[in-house]
């Protein structure tokens, strides 16, 4: 079985997608020649000869995918705080 990568996708992500369990993923990275922790190329192409659990596999398609990585752009939108303990109300308790 082959697939492409796409935006925001990680090795994991497409062990999941491909395989339906994340056990698989250093029978990915050794079948493509990866890193578990490389950073995928889009349109890449992917390959992996084994089982799959189609009950989770069965769940991606061309509209559903696993899409978790997370780019620097992302985490500019992050608000940092020191967690409750450090809010004062109406400064930095703030309810949505």
């Amino acid at each position: 079985m082959e697939s492409s990568i796409y935006q925001g996708q990680s090795l994991l992500d497409k062990t999941v997608e491909m395989t339906g369990t994340i056990d698989n993923i250093f029978e990915m990275s050794l079948e493509n020649n990866l890193s578990i922790t490389d950073n995928l190329k889009i349109g890449d192409t992917l390959k992996y000869p084994g089982k799959q659990l189609k009950v989770i596999t069965d769940l991606f398609n061309n509209k559903n995918r696993c899409a978790t990585m997370v780019t620097e752009k992302d985490f500019e939108v992050i608000i940092i705080d020191d967690g409750i303990g450090a809010m004062v109300i109406e400064k930095t308790f703030i309810v949505r």
